[in-house]
């Protein structure tokens, strides 16, 4: 009878363990600085987490931080290559580490966001993307953060317009160099004092994606944006390297295809974003100025010295932009 009993206590402990492990949920923490209502947190709600969660029949869970809510870019960066942050959506902060990664940024890249949108599609993306996992990430996917544009008192409709503008520039040598070479007067600060100094007219304008210009007020001080579109950032959807070698190879290939779900569903969302971002502008009075073709060729030329001294300082840079351009 004893040990009839035991037989079943062991039965039952046993079942129990099982049915725990097969119903064992793993979490997977997501952070971002975007906001809750910026195109790659809904996407990341609406599509990437969905379909992880189907697909795996609630094996995992994404619980998705925006806000900076687990750290700013930086310890997001650390926490993916370190693995005590599961996944991320960060800029090319890595370019800090392998300067290959900031070749995204690089000035008149693309021409707009559909060119863009096929070169992330394409295996060079692939190529400099898998680099990362040398550095201890796994990137999942290129969402769009959008062309930097330029805001200013100051009408600006043709190259030699740029001269003598104070325009504030990211405390950055890139930006700083671009300015330069388009005879702009380079400002550097933080973003937090650009307003003040655009109240105050200590700068005449400034330059970032529309989103940013609507979301922190810049409009408010400024007349004109000129559609510039002089440098492209991407967002990127990465993993830690360590947590994505604990997947099988099933549920990685489940991750992959929410990620490129997610690629495509961000972009729809961003461009369509952009497009209101303008017409909101537009409705504040602001005059949104298309560079013509020759305003645009002149800026290129103008950034053909950036790009000589890029290939003396970077050996592999040259061979890239060859490989990009030919995805276009």
């Amino acid at each position: 009878m004893k040990n009839r009993k035991l037989l079943l206590k062991t039965l039952v402990a046993t079942a129990v363990l099982f049915s725990s492990q097969a119903f064992a949920k793993t979490i997977i923490k997501l952070g971002h600085y975007n906001s809750d209502t910026h195109s790659s947190n809904i996407a990341l709600q609406e599509y990437f987490k969905k379909t992880v969660e189907e697909k795996t029949n609630g094996r995992y869970e994404i619980r998705i931080y925006p806000n900076n809510q687990l750290g700013g870019e930086d310890q997001v960066v650390n926490g993916l290559r370190n693995g005590t942050i599961e996944m991320g959506i960060t800029g090319l902060l890595l370019q800090n580490v392998d300067p290959i990664f900031g070749v995204w940024e690089w000035p008149y890249l693309f021409k707009d966001n559909q060119e863009a949108r096929k070169v992330f599609q394409s295996p060079i993306a692939k190529e400099v993307g898998n680099k990362m996992e040398n550095y201890g990430i796994k990137l999942l996917a290129y969402g769009m953060n959008g062309f930097r544009v330029i805001s200013s008192n100051k009408k600006i409709e043709k190259f030699s317009d740029f001269k003598g503008v104070r325009l504030r520039v990211p405390l950055n040598t890139l930006f700083v160099d671009w300015a330069k070479a388009m005879h702009l007067n380079a400002q550097s600060m933080p973003l937090s004092e650009v307003f003040t100094a655009l109240e105050q007219k200590v700068i005449d304008g400034q330059e970032n994606p529309y989103a940013l210009i609507k979301e922190s007020g810049l409009y408010e001080v400024q007349k004109y944006i000129i559609q510039s579109n002089h440098i492209f950032s991407p967002g990127l959807l990465q993993m830690s390297l360590k947590t994505w070698n604990k997947l099988s190879k099933e549920d990685q290939a489940i991750f992959e295809e929410a990620a490129k779900l997610y690629q495509e569903k961000q972009w729809e969302l961003a461009i369509k974003a952009e497009q209101d971002v303008k017409k909101f502008l537009a409705e504040h009075g602001k005059e949104i100025i298309i560079p013509s073709a020759e305003f645009q060729q002149d800026m290129l030329n103008a950034s053909q010295e950036l790009y000589q001294n890029f290939y003396k300082k970077y050996p592999w840079g040259e061979d890239i932009i060859k490989k990009i351009n030919m995805s276009k």
